[in-house]
């Protein structure tokens, strides 16, 4: 009788079993290789545990790796972007304030109606023989109309007609100056520039989705780069808008069309005050190929 502390995958257990029996057989050769199959296999699978391992964390490594080049990658574009559009920025000369003009609006000269008058011979005592001027009368005087002075000068001898013309001559006294609000600045570069919501990716997208392609140039086979200038004002609302590098007019005209249908911007700050500055905006018509 078998103890009952043998095990069974031991040379004895092998041993007592195939007691009487050909050791040649098939099934004494399979129990007694049986030790070596299961250490194989154990250590197979150990092995293939560390390569499965291995390639999962080699694949984790590359993917990272990849994320990693292409944020690098997108990085570097941004800049050179922003770069280009600083460099478009410099190079557009700033708008010069046109003088305003003064025009003084002139008295019209009015002819001055003279009145008539007539010498008045002052009274002397002298000889009678010596009188050489004619004297009126006082009765005489008073029916006569026309005025009297110390000097003959020819004229007019109504006198209503004298005081109409002097009632018609009004000198206007000049207008006070109207000063007109002085514009605000708009800034060239500001310490936080205007940004389309959602950022450059947002912008890009937007353009995709709202810009037509203009069928003449299409047909003529046109395509560019518009760089369209513009002010973002302080509420983010754009304003000044016009082209700063055209490629065509059809191709200026849809991109001055979609710039000024975008929505509110976040405007420019300085100090953390919004201020109004200008933006230049790259608007790249290409056509696809077939």
């Amino acid at each position: 009788m078998a103890k009952r502390n043998v095990d069974l995958t031991s040379k004895d257990w092998r041993d007592i079993v195939f007691a009487d029996k050909n050791k040649e057989f098939g099934a004494y050769q399979l129990r007694a290789k049986s030790d070596k199959r299961h250490n194989m296999a154990a250590l197979y699978t150990l092995v293939g545990l560390i390569v499965v391992f291995c390639l999962i964390f080699g694949y984790s490594k590359y993917s990272d790796y990849q994320a990693e080049k292409a944020a690098l990658e997108a990085k570097e574009k941004a800049e050179k972007m922003s770069q280009a559009i600083l460099e478009q920025v410099e190079e557009t000369p700033e708008e010069e304030e046109v003088e305003e003009q003064k025009f003084e609006q002139k008295v019209p000269e009015v002819p001055q109606e003279v009145l008539a008058t007539v010498q008045v011979t002052q009274i002397a005592i002298v000889d009678a023989d010596k009188v050489k001027n004619e004297v009126m009368d006082m009765e005489t005087q008073r029916e006569d109309n026309t005025a009297r002075g110390v000097v003959n000068q020819e004229g007019s001898d109504d006198v209503d007609k004298f005081k109409a013309v002097h009632e018609q001559v009004v000198v206007k006294e000049p207008e006070p100056e109207v000063v007109k609000p002085k514009e605000e600045q708009i800034f060239v570069a500001v310490e936080q520039p205007a940004e389309f919501p959602g950022g450059q990716a947002a912008l890009m997208k937007w353009l995709s989705n709202n810009m037509r392609y203009p069928e003449a140039a299409q047909q003529n086979d046109i395509q560019g780069r518009v760089v369209v200038n513009f002010v973002v004002e302080k509420d983010g609302s754009i304003g000044h808008v016009k082209i700063a590098k055209g490629v065509d007019k059809d191709l200026d005209r849809e991109a001055i069309r979609v710039v000024k249908k975008m929505p509110k911007w976040q405007p420019g700050k300085n100090n953390g005050v919004p201020v109004r500055s200008y933006f230049n905006l790259p608007v790249t018509f290409r056509l696809q190929t077939q």
